[in-house]
């Protein structure tokens, strides 16, 4: 036996947030395996679940593929990949075409991937992955069976006690935030397909919020299907009825479901019709909009309930949810924007003026807003108020007072400085016009222009042009949107980046969870070298400040620099110590600043309120 006699080793390469195994092909070590695998139904054969492992020199590979709780496995193919790594190809069309992805599993099902290394035959060493797969065309339809089964006899039952006509489905107080809620769903389901699919990277994990988006539907669906069939009927085939009430697979989402809540809500479905002297908005009264939006607002609350129990159940995410948080609010901005005409017909029977001023108008006369900025603020006050929730017991994370703060709000860029709107939608994947939702193709820096910007970083300027080409053709270039992380701190990934474009800054988490401002810094500047370095998990976050660009390098590309370079050591050792000096610097001014506030209301209670029981420390 060569080698030496020692084993042949075998190791996957994990799911690392917002890479993508084709990046592998293009940025050699920067690639990982994918984290889930849709069925689209398609018969293009680029639908592609990739997971990448590297084995011992001189070893054979093998692949097997199974799905958690079923017996038989199957043969998965092996394919060489960029540089000492290799694939496990799967095609979800094919591979998970018989298997039961429906209502009785609850929509999601694990697949477990195992790679073997062997040498004559014999299996050495081992490892294994699971992927969460989804028949992608069957999210959503839930919420349609509400609209179709509740709420279109709901109408008709209404407009035959009024003795009129039936009015249609759009005039029902739920029908608002059901059509733009699918609408959102949709959007980013958009983006599910394209990051899983299409290995694109508008999300940074979107398996996490596969899991959310699924088990939201359940729980929302399940939730008023029994609040209401007692009434009206079971929307549950009696299939399906069995498998909710009986399988293990419901069990925790029967626990966490809230009948009562929403039995509160199907109480204010009632349609306004018309009556003499009241104002009419087409086959209803004008004010069937305020019994929208009633409904909506206590839809919507109990909604955000069920995202809670959907975070537990889609498990913690603690260092990439608020950039998915983000991009999820913003597509509901998008579907406000898209389907209020549909969603709400009444808008179309009022005279021009008046309907601009309902849709646009900002905060005026005893503090109305117009929907839009109702809609806006009202939806990103309830997304926060899930993230902290989140966030204190461990399930979530953000950087800064908000997870979702106003400047990466489409609407409110699109009413206060609109030039921020092409940036935003750019970020998601689309094009400049925010009511147009159109993907477009992301625009990346050529090699070229890659060089160029890194010929003028400092640390990079001992490099010969040779070396400067081929690091630009390995780099990979990351284009941030407002607010979103590049760095988080706690993290144990050890890429170094340089901000090509726009600027980035610094917080510091602070032991009571503060996170502190440490400073900003912009083109040319180094991020994260310290961690690439050392191997030490990241000491701070960074971020965009507006949209960014920046050059990401990972281990693999910078290892064989410094060897050639070990000068470097000294110039990044440098580089290191000031900003190590610069943020004690900043972290003093901070805590004096708030020994100074602190000592300031001691002195106002003592003399001012009377309440101070203890005095003041003697000089």
């Amino acid at each position: 036996m060569d080698r030496n006699d020692a084993p042949a080793e075998c190791r996957i390469v994990r799911f690392v947030p917002g890479r993508r195994p084709t990046d592998e092909d293009m940025h050699p070590g920067l690639g990982s395996s994918d984290c889930a695998a849709l069925v689209t139904g398609d018969t293009d054969d680029g639908n592609r679940a990739i997971v990448l492992f590297e084995v011992s020199d001189g070893a054979a590979a093998d692949a097997s593929l199974g799905v958690v709780g079923a017996d038989d496995r199957r043969p998965a193919r092996v394919e060489e990949g960029g540089g000492a790594r290799r694939r496990v190809v799967l095609s979800p069309n094919i591979d998970f075409a018989a298997e039961d992805l429906g209502f009785s599993v609850g929509f999601l099902r694990r697949a477990e991937v195992t790679v073997q290394a062997t040498h004559t035959g014999v299996v050495e060493a081992e490892d294994h992955t699971t992927l969460d797969v989804c028949d992608i065309r069957l999210l959503g339809l839930l919420y349609q069976r509400i609209i179709d089964a509740l709420l279109r006899p709901d109408v008709a039952r209404q407009a035959a006690a009024a003795g009129v006509d039936d009015p249609g489905v759009e005039f029902h107080p739920w029908f608002p935030v059901l059509r733009i809620g699918g609408d959102k769903a949709a959007l980013y389901t958009r983006a599910l397909v394209d990051d899983i699919v299409g290995k694109q990277r508008h999300l940074t994990d979107p398996a996490w919020l596969l899991r959310v988006g699924v088990y939201l539907e359940l729980l929302t669906c399940l939730g008023v299907f029994e609040a209401v069939r007692h009434d009206v009927g079971d929307p549950l085939t009696s299939e399906e009825r069995a498998a909710f009430e009986h399988s293990e697979v419901y069990r925790e989402t029967r626990e966490r479901i809230d009948p009562g809540a929403w039995r509160e809500v199907w109480a204010l479905r009632a349609i306004a019709f018309p009556r003499r002297g009241s104002p009419r908005a087409g086959p209803v009264s004008a004010l069937n909009l305020l019994q929208k939006k009633r409904a909506t607002l206590r839809f919507l609350h109990v909604h955000h309930e069920d995202l809670k129990h959907a975070i537990e159940l889609a498990g913690p995410n603690r260092h990439n949810a608020q950039e998915t948080w983000q991009r999820v609010f913003r597509d509901a901005e998008r579907a406000v924007l898209r389907q209020t005409a549909a969603a709400f017909p009444e808008l179309g029977f009022l005279p021009r003026p008046l309907r601009e001023r309902v849709l646009w108008q900002r905060r005026a006369v005893a503090g109305q807003e117009g929907l839009y900025a109702t809609a806006c603020h009202q939806y990103r006050a309830s997304m926060n108020a899930v993230a902290e929730w989140a966030k204190r017991r461990r399930l979530m994370d953000h950087a800064g007072d908000e997870c979702v703060p106003v400047q990466v709000s489409l609407l409110e860029a699109h009413m206060g400085d609109a030039t921020k709107v092409a940036a935003l939608q750019r970020r998601d994947g689309y094009g400049e016009r925010l009511d147009v939702a159109e993907p477009v193709e992301q625009s990346r820096p050529t090699t070229e222009e890659i060089e160029a910007l890194l010929e003028n970083v400092a640390i990079l300027g001992m490099l010969s042009r040779a070396d400067l080409t081929a690091l630009a053709a390995s780099v990979r270039p990351l284009l941030l949107g407002p607010t979103e992380r590049l760095v988080v701190q706690g993290s144990g990934d050890d890429s170094l980046f340089i901000v090509a474009e726009g600027e980035v800054e610094v917080l510091l988490r602070r032991h009571d969870g503060e996170d502190v401002f440490v400073e900003r810094m912009g083109h040319g500047a180094v991020v994260g070298e310290m961690s690439l370095l050392t191997g030490e998990r990241r000491s701070a976050t960074v971020r965009a400040v507006e949209a960014a660009l920046v050059l990401e390098i990972g281990y693999r590309q910078y290892e064989p620099l410094l060897q050639a370079h070990p000068e470097w050591l000294d110039e990044l050792a440098v580089i290191m110590e000031d900003r190590l000096r610069r943020r004690q610097v900043r972290l003093a001014e901070h805590d004096g600043a708030l020994r100074t506030v602190a000592l300031r209301e001691r002195i106002r209670r003592r003399f001012f309120t009377g309440t101070a029981t203890a005095g003041l420390e003697p000089a």
